[in-house]
């Protein structure tokens, strides 16, 4: 994957869905050597807007809202989301299905 196609996961600080997955999303890529870049998007502007800018594939994602746990991939265009997020869904989605 070039630099500038990323793996993104938008969380905000104080979600506790988003706590939930830090474990998950920290040992995956400590297993699988893939990077995930964290942008908080609560109390970070860019990060929002970048998250926004991606709105329409992340509200299809998360059930028609724009919400938090969310995981973009730059390079396919995909995106998950959600609680229910686990290593073998990162894997698919890191891999652009």
């Amino acid at each position: 994957m070039s630099d500038d196609k990323r793996l993104i996961w938008f969380f905000g600080r104080e979600c506790p869905h988003c706590k939930q997955l830090h474990p998950v999303v920290d040992k995956f890529m400590e297993d699988t050597g893939i990077q995930i870049v964290k942008l908080e998007v609560w109390h970070d502007d860019k990060n929002a807007q970048l998250m926004r800018s991606h709105g329409d594939v992340i509200a299809d994602a998360c059930g028609g809202s724009l919400g938090v746990p969310s995981f973009y991939n730059e390079k396919s265009g995909k995106a998950i989301c959600g609680t229910r997020v686990n290593a073998e869904m990162l894997h698919k989605w890191a891999d652009g299905q």
